[in-house]
């Protein structure tokens, strides 16, 4: 489990992840601050098997929590708790919804959680062992930057020598590490204090421009390529003055994090909010560059891998993937918190496996379809209960895919919530909204009538992967098949699909799609392509805009009846709204 940001729940059985659901996608909350209990029922029931069941219960020191043999550790220290004192983190912590919201007691009744006592945290190991009704020996608490080094443990060779790379807002006392790994062995290089977090720096640029912190980061680097390059350039010299990179490999700055907006207060008072985030964003570019060169020079080591909050940054992450030091780079998916239960399960199977002497057989992520799946059953259920056919036109249509490429083909807009939900915070064709990625019209109307985004943010191409090379330039052959990297683009791609890639910088973040990856995502846009010629197609996720991602069929018909969307592909239905 993650039980901080964005809090999410994890199952492995025998090596493999079974299943993985982020509770904002129960709760329609984003970014749920709490235990995720919803998510933890849903994979319990995805088994037929109940808590009892579960040999270990995993979750990281978001809270600072320690060792649960080490007594009764506080869980309530979260992100910024240290500054109280300062104004501006008391305003951060409001904005963030600093409150756990309170325990769903249907969902905690129906897996046999005590919750009569609980209030709206917990405050020990002896707590969580009370209300999950299990022995305090099946819960394990690991360091936060650790469980964020395993997340990329399964797609790792075992018997390469690779560097990870941590770096995040905070989790525990850290911000970010180094470990080395090979023969499925970890050993932390280095470590950087949240005092210095880079994150955090993030964060407070977030807030300082009049967004939310700790999700709307994507925005400010959104932003950047529209800046001046000798504005951006006196913003960056400035930041840059704040960090030293010493010769342990950590990342340290002049003054604490709670300081920083003093900074900004004094120096970027008034300075033009594009030019601040392309400084921010040119200072987190260069500095993880720096960290990483320095690192690999250090040891030798040129394949990477990355994981934590600030990797979510594609930009900074295609500066990386350029660098000539790295030979080959693993970014992985949605790094996040959200991705911690994952490296949370692997760390707790490797122990598991090591003190049962029993064989570890760590199987690689496959792809992130890991959440629930609603069949033809549930929905023609759904239209009959819900009268829905005085609102709709509804087809049952044997090949659906067929269709939804065919409206592809002549322009329209038609959002997919078929097959089973996408984990992490990108669609990848299960939960999104898709068009014609050649027909650059269809920004104005997804961002104005449908997704209400702002103007300056890109949409993203999900391409197939005979196309690969068509579109992306991409020499050292990363694989991307979970939009975790920008890439620069072709000139076929400037003219085919020039609505999914930053208009500015003509940089594109793609979805490679393979068939084996998704039969019926693929068979959509093999079936555009050969009705248009083009290999891909504009994919944006299904949600109106502040809301999370939809996962049920009636999530998908609450975003179509508030927005200006015509067409819902559901299974084997499509949903054509009446006027």
């Amino acid at each position: 489990m993650n039980i901080g940001h964005n809090a999410t729940a994890c199952l492995l059985k025998d090596g493999k992840i079974v299943g993985c659901v982020s509770e904002e996608r129960f709760s329609r909350i984003k970014n749920y601050w709490g235990i995720p209990y919803r998510s933890i029922d849903y994979l319990l029931k995805s088994e037929g098997i109940s808590s009892g069941d579960i040999d270990l219960f995993v979750f990281d020191n978001e809270y600072n929590v320690k060792s649960s043999v080490e007594g009764n550790p506080n869980m309530e220290d979260i992100l910024f708790d240290n500054y109280t004192h300062n104004s501006f983190f008391k305003r951060v912590k409001a904005s963030i919804g600093y409150k756990f919201p309170a325990i769903p007691k249907i969902y905690a009744n129906l897996l046999g959680f005590n919750v009569e006592n609980n209030k709206d945290r917990i405050r020990n190991i002896n707590d969580f062992s009370n209300l999950l009704k299990i022995s305090p020996s099946k819960i394990k608490v690991i360091d936060h930057h650790l469980a964020h080094a395993f997340s990329n443990y399964a797609n790792i060779l075992k018997n390469k020598e690779t560097l990870i790379f941590t770096l995040d807002g905070g989790g525990g006392t850290l911000c970010g590490s180094i470990y080395y790994l090979k023969n499925n062995k970890l050993r932390r290089l280095s470590k950087i204090s949240r005092e210095s977090s880079l994150g955090g720096l993030y964060a407070i640029t977030t807030t300082f421009l009049g967004m939310k912190p700790l999700q709307h980061e994507f925005k400010v680097m959104g932003l950047a390529p529209y800046a001046k390059k000798d504005k951006v350039d006196k913003v960056y010299e400035k930041l840059r003055e704040l960090f030293v990179i010493n010769e342990k490999l950590e990342i340290t700055s002049k003054f604490s994090m709670r300081f920083f907006d003093v900074f900004f207060q004094k120096e970027l008072k008034f300075v033009r909010f594009d030019n601040i985030a392309g400084g921010v964003q040119k200072l987190v570019e260069e500095l993880t560059c720096e960290w990483i060169k320095k690192a690999i020079a250090k040891t030798g080591i040129r394949d990477i891998a990355l994981s934590g909050g600030i990797f979510m940054n594609v930009k900074a992450n295609q500066k990386i993937a350029e660098m000539p030091e790295v030979k080959s780079l693993f970014v992985m998916p949605s790094c996040g918190d959200e991705s911690n239960a994952i490296g949370s399960c692997f760390y707790g199977y490797k122990k598991y496996c090591e003190e049962k002497n029993i064989t570890f057989n760590l199987q690689p992520l496959k792809d992130l379809y890991l959440g629930p799946e609603y069949g033809n059953d549930y929905i023609c259920e759904l239209i009959k209960r819900e009268n829905l056919s005085s609102k709709y036109k509804i087809k049952k249509i044997g090949n659906i895919n067929r269709e939804v490429a065919r409206l592809l083909a002549k322009g329209e807009i038609v959002a997919r919530c078929s097959g089973k939900s996408e984990w992490g915070a990108r669609a990848l064709g299960n939960r999104s909204i898709l068009s014609n990625a050649s027909d650059t019209n269809t920004i104005k109307i997804l961002n104005e009538t449908i997704k209400d985004r702002d103007f300056w943010m890109p949409f993203t191409p999900s391409i197939l992967d005979k196309f690969e090379k068509k579109y992306v330039i991409n020499p050292k052959k990363i694989s991307a098949p979970y939009m975790c990297i920008t890439f620069d683009s072709t000139d076929k791609a400037k003219k085919d699909i020039p609505a999914a890639m930053h208009p500015y910088d003509q940089t594109l973040r793609p979805q490679i799609v393979t068939k084996e990856y998704n039969k019926d995502y693929y068979e959509i846009i093999e079936e555009f392509s050969r009705l248009t010629g083009k290999g891909g197609i504009l994919n944006t996720s299904f949600n109106l805009h502040g809301e999370p991602n939809v996962l049920t069929p009636e999530d998908a018909l609450h975003t179509v009846e508030n927005s200006d969307l015509k067409y819902l592909a559901m299974g084997n239905y499509l949903f054509e709204k009446l006027k």
